[in-house]
């Protein structure tokens, strides 16, 4: 008992030693104000731990298939202080195995990358909540943390989900936690039978005391441990010595920390098979047929082993047979070509399990043929990789569960389809010779070529040259060639021993697509004259003057009403297709635009006030036409008295610039008869503010209830349907949607005195 208390004791200590502070928190009661959310995301009050609402990934019910979304929380989290942390929530979920899974990821900037901390996966899980706790101390140290739920559903399945309650994030001052070791192997076993170089990192608060590689070949003997050749930042790159052709190496990562409790990480177990890998076909499966009376169907694929000798070491084949059987094996053949279709075996044909499985769908099945060096020695060109079906069904595919399946065996016959994915593979030793350069070519879509390598002896690396300027290092490239005539197009080959020899060849093209290209000409600024200057004849022509406006002219000339940058873009179209290009065009100029307003005070006084816009360049002056006995002004805003007889009287304002000058603007001003001693004149005093303005104007009235109706304009008269905000002192609209220009605003009373007051949008 005593020893008991003494073990409960120090455990006590340690717990009040390592001070923990919540940095985020949320029961989703209050609902998704921390998050930001895609898809179906949403609280549910169907299920809760909690208080009354959880987070779940499909509030309404199922889930849906062939979706990923997210739910992250919106505001970065800061552990630059924390030494350790850990995430806590509670968690129930009914996700279909294998197939359908949601991820808890972190990332240490904001958002920029991320990492996966855990996968939720698996069906009739939603009896109880269970407890989940993840330690995301390999994040510590960094002052924008985020965290984000992903689900990702394929095809043909919908469930329930995920629901998740009472999520906590919480950060320590003692480091307990291990190194984050993140590695990315390289896929379907890739491995070189020269040194191969793989990179990790590795990060801690605490920093590190040791790190180490150690690897094992084909599981024989005690594994070799290594030291990182190079180090940059958190990144260790170990260098794993040269082995034979088709040998199967395991390795491991392990590393421990700096920190008084020197907490040790140990990453999964990694693969290759070391050799000279073979690309082919891109992942196409090339021959889905029966073949012999003795089986029911197979699959395979051609693979070009060149004109040099090698021995093939080991096939990779990715297949995933019949999803009610899942360790349903296949038959795996190595063939001879016939003729191009698979010919006779070479080896005895090998049963196999497949190794792809709900944990791994994309894994690739391991053949290896070592054994049967004597067959499959010092072979050159052609052969045929595959496997038949004994019994039950099959699926080529990408992934298990039916997507992207190259192709699938029903038991009676064989669907194939075209994926971009590996599904067939070889290794071999090293060739012995460089390659033979060789290609193909496809001018069926002239001038858009498919090119076709056709090189021998295993190559590794391509450089095409197109005679046009433009090379590719790309396999199998596709080329559009932007002029007719005769282009000498070359390909040059490597391998680990050498590069071949150029090979070359004439491809004549009769067939070009347009190229889009103009000029402009600014001299008479702002009206600019466009040239075009695209190649190839097009035919017809679409331009965009970035305001708005088009034109099919080939050489349009276009005035713009204001002065500005403009994006202007112009497509060419000939019979092959359509080329597009932008540039900016600059305006400098613009011709004033003449507005102003007016108010009647006492004694037919009125006072005008300029709401002109004064264009570039400027500034502008004015001359105002009172229409009275031939009275002018050159003022600003000038006020003028009318005779008290009354009448109505047209003012005009003209503006004038650098550029030349407005057209007139003209008001008629109605002035009551003074004289005959109508005491009950109509004067309510109207007010637009701001005026000009860039979206909100105020009318100002003195009682909002004169006002019966209103109607917004452009200048040409056109009625604008615009909602306004009546007040008690007037109304208020928003106009911030409406290009730039003049509008007019008629207000009809009750006493049907209907007036326009003039709006100037900037």
């Amino acid at each position: 008992m005593k020893r008991i208390f003494t073990l409960f004791s120090a455990v006590l200590i340690v717990q009040l030693l390592n001070a923990q502070t919540t940095v985020f928190s949320d029961d989703f009661d209050s609902g998704l104000s921390a998050w930001t959310t895609t898809g179906q995301w949403g609280t549910t009050s169907a299920q809760a731990y909690n208080g009354t609402n959880s987070l779940t990934d499909s509030p309404g019910g199922l889930y849906l298939n062939l979706q990923t979304t997210y739910a992250t929380i919106t505001s970065s989290f800061d552990l630059t202080s924390a030494l350790d942390a850990n995430v806590f929530f509670r968690v129930k979920y009914d996700i279909e195995n294998g197939f359908d899974y949601c991820y808890l990821e972190l990332s240490p900037n904001n958002g920029t990358s991320w990492t996966v901390v855990s996968t939720f996966n698996g069906e009739n899980n939603l009896t109880t909540w269970s407890n989940f706790s993840a330690n995301i101390g390999g994040f510590v140290g960094n002052n924008q943390v985020k965290a984000r739920f992903r689900f990702f559903t394929d095809q043909g399945y919908q469930s329930d989900g995920i629901f998740i309650d009472s999520m906590r994030i919480v950060s320590y001052s003692v480091d307990n936690a291990p190194p984050l070791i993140v590695h990315d192997p390289a896929p379907h076993f890739e491995g070189d039978a020269d040194t191969n170089f793989r990179t990790a990192t590795v990060t801690d608060i605490s920093g590190l005391s040791s790190i180490s590689l150690s690897y094992t070949v084909d599981g024989i003997g005690m594994p070799t441990v290594i030291s990182p050749i190079d180090t940059n930042g958190n990144d260790y790159t170990f260098a794993i010595p040269p082995q034979t052709a088709g040998a199967y190496v395991d390795y491991l990562i392990e590393a421990t920390d700096a920190s008084p409790q020197l907490n040790q990480a140990t990453s999964t177990i990694y693969q290759y098979i070391a050799g000279n890998y073979i690309n082919h076909d891109n992942g196409v499966v090339s021959t889905v047929v029966n073949f012999t009376p003795a089986f029911t169907s197979g699959a395979a694929n051609r693979v070009s082993l060149g004109s040099g000798l090698s021995t093939l070491t080991t096939a990779l084949i990715r297949n995933y047979t019949d999803v009610n059987n899942p360790n349903d094996s296949i038959e795996v053949h190595i063939w001879s070509n016939n003729a191009g279709s698979p010919g006779t075996d070479l080896i005895t044909p090998i049963m196999v399990f497949p190794e792809a499985n709900l944990l791994e769908p994309q894994r690739m099945t391991r053949i290896d043929l070592r054994p049967y060096t004597n067959q499959l020695d010092s072979l050159t060109g052609d052969i045929f990789i595959g496997f038949e079906v004994p019994t039950g069904s099959a699926w080529i595919c990408q992934t298990t569960g039916g997507n992207n399946r190259a192709a699938t065996y029903n038991g009676t016959s064989w669907t194939a389809n075209t994926t971009t994915t590996y599904h067939f593979r070889a290794i071999t030793t090293n060739p012995e010779n460089p390659p033979t350069a060789l290609f193909s070519f496809d001018n069926t879509n002239d001038p858009n070529i498919a090119f076709t390598d056709l090189s021998s002896n295993n190559p590794t690396s391509w450089s095409w040259d197109f005679d046009d300027g433009t090379t590719s290092a790309l396999q199998n490239p596709t080329h559009l060639f932007t002029s007719p005539g005769t282009y000498s197009v070359s390909l040059t080959a490597t391998n680990i021993i050498g590069t071949s020899a150029v090979y070359s060849s004439n491809i004549v093209i009769t067939n070009a697509l347009p190229i889009a290209s103009y000029s402009y000409d600014d001299t008479n600024d702002p009206t600019i004259v466009f040239t075009d200057n695209s190649f190839n004849s097009p035919t017809s022509w679409f331009w965009d003057f970035g305001d708005g406006s088009t034109s099919t002219m080939q050489n349009p000339s276009y005035e713009y009403a204001f002065a500005g940058d403009y994006n202007v873009c112009l497509a060419a179209t000939n019979q092959f297709g359509t080329d597009s290009v932008c540039g900016i065009v600059s305006v400098a100029n613009e011709l004033p635009v003449a507005l102003f307003s007016n108010e009647i005070l006492a004694g037919n006084n009125v006072e005008f006030t300029n709401l002109s816009l004064e264009g570039s360049p400027g500034p502008a002056t004015y001359l105002w036409d009172f229409d009275f006995n031939n009275e002018t002004s050159a003022d600003e805003s000038p006020s003028f008295d009318y005779p008290n007889t009354g009448g109505t009287f047209n003012v005009c304002l003209t503006a004038t610039n650098g550029l030349g000058s407005s057209a007139p603007f003209c008001l008629d001003v109605e002035l009551n008869d003074l004289t005959v001693g109508i005491n009950e004149i109509y004067s309510s005093n109207f007010k637009l503010s701001p005026n000009p303005t860039s979206g909100l104007i105020r009318l100002t009235v003195e009682d909002q209830s004169i006002i019966k109706s209103y109607k917004l304009f452009s200048i040409d008269g056109a009625q604008i349907q615009n909602s306004a905000n009546l007040t008690s002192s007037g109304l208020d609209m928003d106009i911030s949607t409406l290009p730039k220009g003049l509008y007019f605003l008629e207000v009809t009373t009750e006493e049907h005195v209907s007036m326009q007051l003039p709006i100037v949008k900037q």
